[in-house]
């Protein structure tokens, strides 16, 4: 998309709207230093992943036609906005300041805003501020659609709402299922884990919505990866998409051999197939096309960023 004034003016509104470039950082998953070059003027177009999350954030009339307010967010009604007040007045909080640290949040500033009704309500944030309140959100004013995004009651919970997004870890043994669950869903899983017997693991900063969380177990990737880490895995929609030599989680379809395993593998591309590969030379090693590919993430992250 090429970047025009009108953009870059309604990308310092979204800024002003979120409270701080910061927190819009947080709340569309851009890079700081790549809104920061936007808008500075550094350079001449944005890329279509950034563009693609920009986009819904920005005023119509900027060049982001047919992009409205974005369908993750939880409309600030009137109704929300009362009920959210009287929870805090029971629970003896007066400001926003007061709310914020409640909640662990890093702004005060969206706070306000939201308390004001110039913000939507992302998802993370309103379900830490009604578990913070002990808010029940089948008794908020809310439409169903909404309440669906919203995370399982008391995650948030624990001596005080810390708005640090709990990850449900999926054991090796049960990631198969997991997938074929995630693959015909169009919607966060949520419901599907029960916050009081699952484990988590906190999202680290920047961590896409999507991402999943899986316990490895096996050496075939040693040393990079060892028998029983957690992995941070962004699933991407096509292989094409990931760069040569990422490490990836990857079930494979019926029709592959080892049809319906899920392995994490070194990946690389050569004329149209795909090699996933194992770090140790004593582990098994796959050539497969697109079509045996059933899913597949790239592992972004696992005690540190690989």
């Amino acid at each position: 998309m090429k970047l025009t004034p009108e953009i870059q003016n309604s990308l310092r509104q979204a800024i002003d709207r979120a409270g701080g470039a910061g927190a819009f950082a947080r709340l569309s998953q851009v890079d700081a230093a790549n809104i920061s070059r936007y808008l500075n003027g550094r350079v001449h177009s944005i890329g279509d992943d950034n563009w693609n999350k920009l986009a819904p954030y920005l005023e119509p009339g900027s060049g982001a036609a047919g992009h409205g307010a974005p369908d993750s967010t939880v409309a600030n009604t009137p109704a929300l906005r009362e009920c959210i007040k009287d929870a805090m007045m029971r629970r003896g909080l007066r400001s926003a300041d007061e709310l914020r640290r409640c909640i662990g949040y890093d702004n005060t500033g969206s706070i306000e805003r939201l308390l004001s009704g110039k913000l939507n309500f992302f998802p993370d944030v309103l379900s830490a501020i009604f578990d913070a309140l002990e808010i029940d959100p089948d008794e908020a004013p809310l439409d169903p659609a909404e309440r669906e995004l919203l995370a399982p009651p008391g995650i948030y919970r624990n001596g005080g709402a810390l708005l640090v997004r709990p990850i449900p870890v999926v054991d090796w043994a049960n990631a198969a299922g997991h997938l074929e669950q995630l693959s015909g869903c169009d919607k966060p899983v949520y419901a599907a884990w029960d916050p009081e017997n699952t484990e988590t693991v906190p999202a680290p900063v920047g961590t896409r919505r999507d991402t999943q969380a899986f316990r490895v177990y096996g050496v075939s990737m040693e040393p990079t990866i060892n028998d029983g880490d957690i992995l941070f895995v962004e699933p991407v929609a096509s292989p094409e998409e990931i760069p040569q030599h990422k490490i990836v989680v990857a079930k494979l379809s019926a029709d592959a051999d080892a049809a319906g395993a899920v392995v994490c593998k070194r990946f690389s591309r050569s004329r149209g197939t795909f090699r996933l590969t194992s770090d140790n030379p004593a582990g098994r090693s796959w050539s497969v096309t697109a079509r045996q590919i059933a899913w597949i993430g790239v592992v972004v992250r696992k005690t540190c960023e690989l």
